[in-house]
């Protein structure tokens, strides 16, 4: 189930444009695929804050057993992931070191995670959760993967909801019991943050 839509798009620069395209693609996927899922909701863009700490999520899924954070990164140019996990960016032969998306996907779950232990009445339940990231890029092809091989945090988007699906098979297998987060529960910790979202606010046009 969709618990959160994206925010409306009110335009932008050309850049705006194309990441806000970026997500309604996601979004399209997401929705298609678990739209009537009863065991997997989404809420597509979070923005939540704690103090001077602010959360952002591009796409979050919540299951059975847990949370997993989907980051989008758009490449337009070929990347490299060498072995030390660093990612370089090559345009026109010249290569740019670039922040790793896995990286601030793994910072970004972690963040959530942290808001959630500081805002839930039942201390250290979400020790018990699963969480996940999922990095979606437009086409894994521009990719020169490390010598270790295909990353398991990467794919294109299109093949998010088949990662997803395994992800939770793969709870479900392992697990020993049957989920710590019900249907209920997830609509309801959906709705919580979802009121507690808050979209950035764009400066007043001139």
């Amino acid at each position: 189930m969709i618990l959160k839509e994206l925010d409306p798009f009110l335009g932008g620069s050309q850049d705006e444009i194309a990441h806000r395209i970026a997500q309604d693609r996601m979004a399209y996927h997401l929705r298609r695929y678990f739209g009537k899922s009863e065991e997997v909701d989404v809420l597509n863009y979070l923005r939540v804050s704690s103090g001077a700490v602010v959360t952002m999520v591009d796409h979050l899924v919540l299951h059975p057993y847990g949370l997993i954070v989907i980051e989008r990164e758009s490449l337009n140019d070929k990347v490299q992931i060498q072995d030390d996990g660093q990612w370089v960016r090559w345009r026109e032969n010249v290569a740019t070191e670039m922040r790793s998306p896995i990286t601030r996907a793994y910072l970004r779950a972690l963040s959530l995670k942290a808001f959630l232990d500081k805002i839930v009445k039942q201390k250290g339940f979400f020790d018990a959760v699963e969480l996940d990231i999922l990095v979606a890029v437009p086409d894994t092809a521009r990719i020169q993967w490390p010598t270790m091989g295909v990353l398991p945090e990467v794919c294109n988007a299109d093949q998010v909801h088949a990662r997803v699906t395994q992800r939770v098979q793969h709870c479900r297998r392992s697990a020993e019991a049957t989920g710590v987060l019900t249907s209920s529960e997830r609509r309801r910790l959906g709705q919580f943050l979802r009121s507690l979202h808050r979209p950035l606010a764009r400066a007043a046009s001139r």
